[in-house]
């Protein structure tokens, strides 16, 4: 066991607050002006300040000014250096967060102390989760914790076994991780794709640069960003925020989920460095290594279904079939009949099931409540209301998809459709909304008219209504359009369609197109004013015609043959739908981007333990107040038996 420093990361940090608060004034920085700031912010004494001076001096952190006869220093000053020496080893316990004698990894650059080895241990069987859960639980909990159950197989089989698990002390908890990771079979693409999913969960938990505190506090003139960055290379072996794993994942660096688990614990070790395991940052930390290791557990149990919850392609999500088809049952939860399920896991005793309809909940039951799906639904004398109704619609669909592939793949293709339209599209000039446009994208594919299903062309009808005027001078292939119907005869493609066509004018605006999930779309130009020359059959617009809407129309006008007509046209609607498209997916990234801060920002706040309104006092651990009214109404009713707060004696 080797010191590899003295100071513990806090301490330091105080003393450099210190220091650069006393130089700001323009005074003597001596150790008497740093204990009276320190008794400003901390408690200690004249001997603990004392022994942090000289254990930040051992590790070159700060340095000596003037000294006197007896060589004692009378003044410091910060270490001008703008990166430690580095020789492939942490200065910090990986557990503990804090200096002192430390043991080494054999195999990565963490250490840690010899009194830790048993909180490591903890946190290796915590991620295994290879506990026995048949003790202990509640049958009646929903949303399990991943440190509950775990998964031996992909089928889904629980292990309560340890034995066969081997911590090794000459590794660092991390490494032990990886040692014994092997259960998850990914490929590296579709495990960087998951992991992103997490990512999103947990990142709004914290700021996005770690350094920055999650309170609403002015920061001081001279912390400065630079002055954080500093710091940050002082005290953080590897730097590990939210945003390096992000170019992790889109760079696919991952290999196994026990790899994402150390980014990520790595991020709250340097937050512990930063703002110690007081803090409200840590506390942060601590719920996003308890999301990040569920949903590891998740992923690890069927990375199928965790991918089905997450994406929600469509209403039928959870019906679509896994790799490892999972066992149907019907489960029986306390106070509710006999309800069709999927068993998620299972154990000896308990299943972990996953009910059918509703919000999909889940339960963890005993073998006793679960009874095999091949049971008539007759003889469990289930009442016929209408949410079982919708579940066992969803278990009949489930069992549909399970037994018809070519099924499936419909219900794949129809969550990320390439087709949009319904059988009869409509082309009018005034029933288009540039504006407002109602697509669903699909990220990565474009839409078009033609899918992957050979649709009845016969049946696919364009009905051009006539509701603009043509010049006197067009020519003789811009005839009038009233009413009058494009019939596309049976073909292959678009190239090879044989079309019925009257009428030229198609003003690029004037498409307005329906999709299965959305109401007709209608034009701006839909309530415009008539003129009288409507009684003719004429209708005059009030504005002109735009640059864009008049270059097609010459071109149009220009073309001389139905196939050439028909594939200007047609290309046109296509621009149109990715305009309108490209329009949808930035209002929805707009929509998400304000609604991730308005998340973010109310995850920062502190509230009010009494009347959950906005806190200003800070008491203890997670109780604050938003008035001395709340606090002392919370303090005598209970919280002063459970307060954590240290008390001046």
């Amino acid at each position: 066991m080797v010191i590899r420093r003295y100071c513990d990361p806090i301490n330091i940090k105080h003393l450099w607050d210190a220091i650069r608060s006393i130089n700001l004034a323009h005074q003597i920085c001596d150790s008497q002006k740093i204990y009276k700031y320190l008794q400003k912010i901390t408690e200690c004494s004249v001997s603990q300040v004392e022994l942090h001076i000289k254990q930040a001096l051992k590790d070159k952190l700060i340095l000596t000014g003037k000294k006197n006869a007896e060589g004692v220093p009378q003044t410091f000053r910060i270490t001008d250096q703008e990166l430690p020496e580095l020789d492939g080893k942490d200065w910090y316990c990986f557990e503990c967060h804090l200096a002192g004698e430390v043991t080494p990894c054999a195999k990565c650059f963490r250490v840690y102390h010899i009194d830790c080895i048993k909180g490591a241990k903890r946190r290796f069987e915590s991620y295994q989760s290879r506990r026995n859960v048949d003790q202990g639980l509640d049958s009646s909990r929903l949303n399990l914790s991943s440190s509950d159950l775990c998964v031996s197989s992909s089928k889904g089989r629980l292990d309560n076994h340890i034995n066969d698990l081997i911590y090794d002390e000459n590794l660092c908890s991390i490494c032990n991780i990886m040692n014994n990771d092997k259960e998850c079979q990914l490929s590296k693409a579709e495990m960087n794709y998951l992991l992103k999913f997490v990512l999103h969960r947990i990142r709004a938990w914290l700021p996005n640069t770690i350094t920055h505190t999650m309170a609403q506090e002015d920061r001081p003139d001279w912390l400065t960003d630079s002055e954080l960055t500093w710091r940050a290379n002082q005290l953080f072996f590897e730097h590990r925020d939210m945003s390096v794993i992000e170019v992790n994942l889109n760079t696919e660096y991952y290999t196994v989920l026990a790899e994402f688990l150390a980014d990520v614990l790595s991020v709250q070790h340097n937050v512990a460095l930063f703002h110690g395991t007081d803090s409200q940052e840590y506390q942060a930390t601590e719920f996003v290594v308890k999301d990040t290791m569920h949903d590891l557990m998740e992923i690890k149990n069927c990375a199928d279904c965790y991918r089905h919850s997450n994406e929600k392609i469509n209403t039928k999500w959870f019906t679509l079939p896994c790799r490892d088809p999972h066992e149907l049952v019907w489960a029986k939860q306390k106070g509710y009949s006999y309800w069709p399920a999927k068993v998620m896991r299972e154990s000896s005793t308990h299943c972990d099931v996953r009910f059918f309809g509703g919000k999909h909940e889940r339960a963890y039951l005993h073998k006793s409540f679960i009874k095999p799906i091949t049971v008539a639904k007759e003889s469990l004398k289930i009442k016929p209301i209408s949410t079982f109704n919708k579940a066992y619609e969803e278990l009949a669909y489930h069992q549909k998809l399970l037994s018809d592939p070519e099924e499936l793949e419909r219900v794949k293709a129809d969550g990320k459709p390439k087709k949009i339209f319904k059988q009869k599209v409509l082309f009018s000039s005034h029933e288009t909304n540039a504006t407002n446009p109602p697509l669903s994208p699909v990220k990565g594919k474009k839409r078009s008219l033609v899918t992957d299903e050979k649709p009845d062309i016969k049946k696919l009808h364009l009905n051009i209504e006539d509701k603009t005027s043509s010049s006197a001078n067009t020519s003789s292939n811009a005839n009038e359009i009233s009413g009058n119907i494009i019939n596309i005869s049976d073909c292959e493609d678009e190239e090879s369609s044989s079309f019925s066509f009257r009428g030229s004018t198609l003003p690029q605006e004037s498409f307005s197109y329906e999709d299965t999930c959305y109401e007709q779309v209608t034009s701006s130009t839909e309530n415009c004013n008539r003129s009288p020359s409507q009684e003719t059959g004429m209708q005059q617009l009030d504005q002109p015609y735009s640059d864009a809407v008049e270059k097609m129309r010459r071109r149009l006008e220009s073309l001389t043959t139905k196939k050439e007509i028909i594939r200007y046209a047609m290309e046109s609607m296509q621009t149109e739908i990715d305009r309108v498209t490209n329009n949808h997916n930035d209002h929805l990234k707009r929509l998400f981007e304000s609604h991730n801060a308005q998340i973010s920002e109310t995850k920062k706040k502190q509230w009010c333990y009494n009347c959950e309104q906005d806190a200003i006092y800070h008491c203890c651990w997670n109780t604050a107040y938003c008035s001395q009214t709340c606090q002392q109404q919370h303090w005598q009713s209970e919280h002063k038996k459970v307060c954590r707060r240290k008390r001046q004696t």
